[in-house]
């Protein structure tokens, strides 16, 4: 029956604290946990986004579950019957599984990583050596006023990502934030960036050497007076005043001699050295941490802002240098069923692999936008067969998912392709027209891909 199906599924995720399937009117037909005929869901008091059948992840929040008390966050998308929602169902996974996602993240060093829902809650925080996750903020709020303030501020509709600088007991701090796609929640990644001057400290520095040398100058132009002992110090300014105003730390001091000061200019340029290195330490601390900011946390490649902006200022650039480029829409073939009767880590496991197929096959870029859906943006196509041989070459691949055979069904993709400029010179007819060649793809039995004309974008306007 239904509750011994849900129950079975259940078992194929490690995470997953329930499942449940409920009508359109929101009454409970089945779960894998004890439950009352006919009792209404909670979704129905929910947000009425979450009714739109998409799928949609919710707020977190603590319960008695079968297996104890847990913190979960819901998962829900609809059931339908033809293109009509009948109902939806439900997944509540319990917190513990982003903690994982938390600790696996290669890229995340130093920083404080912070899930958040839609109301404020964290559903999972820390670093990535902290298995534990935070339950709380580290600071109160009081105490982080200066960001507080600077958050709400923010237009979130407008700048769904970005970073914001504050003062926090006297220290500069740094957060990267972005919104998660699919839900209401949002990704923030803290940094220390006093922490980390005090570590190289290099306007300290510069100051330091700078008044050393002026005073080895100082003693040594009183013994001396000659312009032998002036010249290094002359020659010192020269490479701290371009120092400070191009902020290459790559300069050096001419060292024309092995006395003393010969010495000393061999020592400031160690010193520069030590500076150059940590300044580019720095950079790619914060390079990682702009790169998971914009980031599918799911599957790594770019998330859906992240590859809408990148695709729209390339195609752009490609227009204006008449460089040939494609957009490529696809999605995978029966998802939704595919997820329902194999669980979510499978899933999740099929959408991994077909973002990396993607990665390795495609010359250009990849961007999740939601759910199954991906966008590829393959430059410098030579021609629309090389193209097209490459996306053969793609759907052939995940075609060969090492798990590809379950019960007889394979994982497979339909794409739908749209060249610059017979398609559009812009992103927005691209990705139209790319999504019309998608519906042309499915129409004609999936599995396979289609490239937009007029006459695809025909028929499906008579359909």
């Amino acid at each position: 029956n239904t509750e011994l199906l849900l129950e079975e599924q259940k078992k194929y995720g490690t995470f997953v604290a329930s499942i449940s399937v409920l009508d359109k009117n929101f009454s409970v037909v089945g779960s894998s946990e004890k439950y009352t005929t006919s009792e209404t869901s909670q979704l129905k008091n929910a947000d009425t986004k979450f009714h739109a059948g998409t799928f949609i992840m919710g707020d977190v929040y603590e319960r008695q579950t079968d297996d104890g008390l847990k913190r979960v966050v819901p998962a829900y998308i609809g059931v339908y019957e033809k293109s009509e929602l009948i109902g939806y169902i439900s997944e509540e996974l319990d917190t513990t599984y982003f903690d994982e996602l938390r600790l696996n993240m290669d890229s995340l060093s130093s920083g404080t990583f912070y899930l958040l829902d839609g109301n404020n809650s964290i559903i999972t925080a820390g670093k990535t050596t902290q298995k534990n996750s935070l339950t709380e903020f580290v600071t109160k709020s009081a105490d982080r006023s200066d960001f507080q303030k600077k958050w709400n501020a923010i237009d979130k509709e407008a700048n769904p990502r970005g970073e914001i600088y504050y003062k926090y007991n006297g220290e500069q701090y740094i957060t990267y934030y972005s919104n998660v796609e699919n839900s209401n929640w949002t990704v923030r990644v803290t940094e220390n960036l006093t922490a980390q001057k005090k570590d190289m400290m290099p306007y300290q520095l510069l100051w330091v050497i700078l008044f050393v040398f002026f005073a080895v100058g100082t003693v040594i132009v009183q013994i001396l007076t000659t312009r032998k002992f002036l010249q290094p110090i002359e020659s010192a300014m020269d490479v701290f005043a371009k120092i400070k105003e191009t902020q290459d730390y790559s300069l050096r001091i001419p060292v024309k001699s092995k006395d003393e000061m010969g010495q000393l200019s061999q020592s400031i340029n160690e010193l520069l050295a030590y500076t150059e290195k940590e300044k580019m330490y720095e950079k790619m601390e914060q390079d990682k941490l702009k790169q998971q900011a914009e980031s599918d946390p799911l599957t790594g490649v770019k998330n859906k802002k992240a590859i809408e902006q990148y695709v729209e200022e390339t195609v752009a650039y490609s227009d204006e240098n008449k460089t040939p480029v494609a957009i490529g829409f696809l999605d995978i073939d029966d998802f939704r069923n595919f997820n329902t009767n194999y669980g979510h880590q499978v899933g999740d496991d099929v959408i991994c692999y077909v973002a990396k197929t993607l990665q390795e096959n495609i010359s250009g870029e990849v961007g999740r936008i939601g759910g199954d859906e991906f966008v590829i943006y393959m430059r410098n196509t030579e021609s629309k067969e090389i193209a097209s041989a490459r996306i053969n070459k793609l759907i052939e691949n995940v075609r060969n998912l090492p798990f590809k055979e379950m019960n007889g069904k394979y994982v497979t993709i339909s794409v739908g392709i749209a060249f610059a400029p017979e398609a559009g010179s812009c992103y927005m007819d691209l990705y139209k027209n790319a999504d019309t060649a998608l519906y042309e793809a499915k129409h004609n039995g999936r599995d396979r891909y289609h490239v937009y004309t007029q006459v695809c974008n025909q028929i499906k306007n008579s359909i």
